[in-house]
């Protein structure tokens, strides 16, 4: 006779006949999902995860459409993701869990089935670009989550630019997960992605040039009456010894309309000017994309009539902070707030190559500069 406490050891005990774990699909939609397993943002304005190569509603893009599920089973879906065909890359258990794994395959089985091919999010560099690029937006797909110029992975191997090697860098790409267990990026197979191409994607990235990797925010300080101080931060992110150093730095800080400065502090505070006068243009938030498929990107025409804060720094070195403030007479309030955006941090060298200089740049992107290079400013947040 079989006793209770078995039975019950008999039921807790996992199943052996393969089931899936049960899907949710509401926690893709809501982001409860880990990272790598979503498909957008909440405002369904930018991909995220699955959705940078599979499209925000899963209608597909550089890769596949998965919406309606295409008929596979969960075993069939499991092994696309663990063990991939094609240009898929791997992810890991410690990336997307299998948890995480039930939940999108539930959610894509929620989804209406496309009738017709998604777009890519970057469209494919033209014939005119560099092998590297081309081959990086055409081939392996990192474009789609890097953007056209890589911006982003050359700013991280500007962090550790002194041991920064192709054996460095393909050690990333191929065993990502091992440096990242819970990061978004997946594994490359060095087979279907062989040192050679990849070679050539590694040696276009390094002629444009690692980024240093400078940041900066603003945060809502003191108030008394009327006057407001703000505190800018600006940090290298570079590893001390190992990181890029920012040389010639330019802060500058549009002034909210209805509002004057006060006070500020912080070494290298110029004053007030136009910031046409400046002479440099504000960062912006998002890359402008390609409308047809040569690559050409317009620049939009920025705002150069207003006023400006400036701050002149010599540099800004590898685990260096910056601290300034600026103190404003005038409301608080959202309109405030919004009139900081373009607030820029500029620096003179590392820069964008001078024009002509190889690899020659077809499909641009045009967060970065001509000159030199800069990044945004995010603005502050109401208290």
């Amino acid at each position: 006779m079989i006793g209770p406490v078995l039975v019950a050891l008999m039921l807790a005990a996992p199943q052996s006949d393969g089931a899936p774990p049960v899907g949710n699909p509401d926690n893709v939609t809501s982001g409860k999902v880990v990272p790598a397993g979503r498909f957008s943002t909440p405002d369904l304005h930018h991909p995220r995860g699955c959705g940078w190569c599979h499209g925000i509603h899963g209608d597909g893009g550089f890769g596949p459409d998965l919406a309606g599920g295409r008929g596979l089973s969960w075993e069939q879906f499991r092994r696309a993701v663990r063990d991939p065909w094609g240009f898929m890359p791997v992810y890991s258990e410690s990336q997307l869990p299998e948890q995480a794994l039930a939940d999108i395959f539930a959610y894509i089985n929620t989804l209406p089935v496309a009738t017709a091919p998604g777009p890519r999010y970057w469209r494919a560099a033209p014939p005119t670009a560099p092998a590297g690029q081309r081959l990086a937006m055409n081939v392996i797909g990192c474009g789609q989550c890097h953007e056209p110029e890589q911006k982003f992975p050359r700013t991280w191997l500007g962090e550790v630019a002194k041991d920064v090697t192709f054996e460095y860098f393909a050690d990333l790409i191929y065993n990502h997960s091992t440096k990242f267990p819970r990061g978004s990026m997946p594994d490359f197979s060095r087979e279907r992605i062989p040192e050679v191409m990849l070679r050539e994607v590694y040696d276009w990235m390094k002629g444009i040039g690692w980024r240093a990797s400078i940041g900066a925010s603003f945060a809502v300080g003191q108030r008394g009456g009327d006057r407001t101080t703000y505190t800018l931060t600006a940090t290298n992110r570079g590893q001390a010894g190992k990181g890029l150093t920012a040389e010639g730095i330019t802060v500058f800080v549009r002034i909210p309309s209805g509002t004057t400065v006060a006070g500020a502090t912080g070494d290298g505070y110029v004053g007030t000017m136009r910031l046409a006068q400046l002479g440099l243009e504000p960062a912006l938030q998002y890359a402008p994309h390609s409308v047809d498929d040569s690559g050409h990107v317009e620049r939009p025409v920025p705002d150069l009539s207003r006023d400006v804060a400036v701050w002149r720094v010599k540099q800004l070195g590898p685990a260096e902070k910056l601290t300034l403030t600026l103190t404003l007479q005038g409301p608080l309030n959202e309109e405030v707030i919004e009139g900081f955006e373009g607030s820029t941090i500029h620096w003179a060298n590392p820069g964008r190559r001078p024009a002509g200089s190889p690899p020659v740049m077809v499909y641009r992107d045009l967060r970065i500069p001509d000159n030199g290079d800069h990044e945004r400013i995010a603005p502050p947040k109401m208290p």
